[in-house]
Order: C-alpha cells, then structure tokens, then sequence
C-alpha cells in the first residue's frame, strides 16, 4: 500500500513533464490537449491520491486512533481545500487554451471559442450529467430499497417536492439558453430520455407506492414535470413568462453580441 501511494505522485510528477513538450500541438474538446490531461486526468488523480493518502496515515499511523467524526471533519476540510484548488486549475487551462489559439491567431473569435465552453460543454455535461446521476439513484433504489417508512401524507408530499424539483431544474435549463434553440432541443430529448428510463423500470421491476421505493418515485416524479414543461414552456406564453422572471437583467447580451456579429458578417 505505501510503495503504490508513494508512486502515483511520482508518476503523476514524470507524466506532467514529458507532456509539457506537447503544450500547444492539439486539443481536446478545444482544450490544449497537455492542459486538458492536468485538469481532467493528472488533477482528479491527484486528488483521489490525497484523501487516499491522508486516511490512510490518519486511520492507520497515528496514535490513539482518531474517531470517525475526525476523520470526517478532517478529509471535509481537506477535500474542500483540494477542489478550491482544482478549480484554479481548471481555471488557468481554460485561460492557457485561450492564450495559445491568440498566439497563433490574434483574430481568432475568442468569444465563439468562451461560449462553446460555457454554453454547449459546461451545461450539457453539468446538465445531462445531473440527469444521470439522478436517474441512477432513483433506479437503483429499486434494487437497493430504503429502510424506513411513510405515511400517506409524508409519501405524497414526496411528489410535491418532486414536482418543485423538476420545475426548478427546467428553469434552470431554460435560463441557459440565449437564443441557442439547438441547445433546447438537446436537453428536451435528455429530459425524454430521462423519463423513459423511468418508465421502462416501472414496467419491468414494478415498484411499490411505499418510503423504500421513495427516490425512485421523486426521481420518476422530477423525470415528469421536467417533460411536461419541456411540451408546454413554449406554447403556453404564460409558463414562459413565469420562467423569464428569473431571467438577470444581462440575460440576453451573449446573444445580442452573437446577432450583431451575424448581421456585420453579412453586410
């Protein structure tokens, strides 16, 4: 156990420099490709490594044993000072990527570039892969049942704040897109998809109305109300204009800025 968390440091370390020779040659999703590999490979590694290594040091070296309420305080504290860090990270790839496609071309489109980031990679991947995580729980709690149990009352009020969940989500959605209707269609045919899995287990495994099934049915609950938004957000104007309230007064500016540019092209 020591001698493989001593060498994954050690290869992290050896790796980070033969693909610093690299910086620069081809990308990744439009990252630099040697930035992409610290943020999305050596980074994440490195941060499991930490927590691994710290535990293990503070479970099995330090006497008197620390109890388990230390331990979790000590990896919270730890795991929240390592992900600020990892953030910076991400941050200075981001911003490297950008600094090496000027170098190469001081025209290039760098707020096309920033909104593919922020718009198509970001929120697709933060959206749809919410939507997985969520579906995972809520089906596997078919396999893996919860132990407690519900009134009639506190089960229904399940689907109420199912329902609030899925609202909340789609206006989030909703609130992402500035003018990009492609990026709608995408998450409508996620959100589809998510709610046919749910279907799909409720045929097959048949679920019971009962608390151990109680992720499950808020999952198969949000799954609903995000599809029935997705048919009716946009042709009924009043449900659209309830998710515009939120909307913040710069909503629209990558959009106007996006539409100008179109237009002087043109001309």
């Amino acid at each position: 156990m020591v001698i493989f968390l001593t060498l994954i440091p050690l290869l992290a370390l050896a790796s980070g420099f033969y693909l610093y020779r690299h910086d620069g040659k081809r990308e990744i999703l439009r990252f630099d490709v040697v930035h992409f590999v610290y943020s999305f490979v050596i980074a994440p590694v490195m941060f499991i490594w930490i927590k691994s290594f710290f535990f293990f040091v503070l479970s099995k070296e330090i006497e008197p044993p620390l109890s388990a309420t230390n331990l979790f305080i000590i990896d919270t504290v730890l795991s929240t000072f390592a992900l600020i860090i990892y953030a910076f990270i991400v941050i200075h790839s981001l911003t490297t990527s950008f600094n090496r496609k000027m170098r190469k071309d001081p025209l290039h489109d760098l707020f096309e570039h920033t909104e593919y980031f922020h718009l198509w990679l970001s929120h697709l991947t933060m959206y749809i892969g919410y939507l997985s995580l969520f579906a995972i729980l809520g089906i596997g709690n078919i396999f893996f049942p919860l132990e407690f149990a519900l009134t009639k009352l506190q089960f229904y009020a399940l689907f109420i704040f199912s329902a609030v969940l899925g609202t909340v989500q789609f206006a989030t959605v909703w609130l992402s897109n500035p003018g990009k209707e492609k990026f709608m269609h995408i998450m409508k045919l996620s959100f589809g998809l998510f709610f046919l899995l749910h279907v799909g287990a409720y045929f097959l495994y048949s679920p019971e109305f009962t608390g151990k099934m109680s992720v499950y049915w808020v999952s198969f609950g949000a799954a609903t109300t995000l599809v029935l938004h997705s048919l009716f957000a946009v042709r009924f104007e009043s449900l659209g204009k309830f998710f515009d309230k939120f909307k913040h007064p710069h909503w629209d500016f990558k959009y106007e800025v996006a539409s100008n540019k179109k237009r002087q092209e043109q001309v």
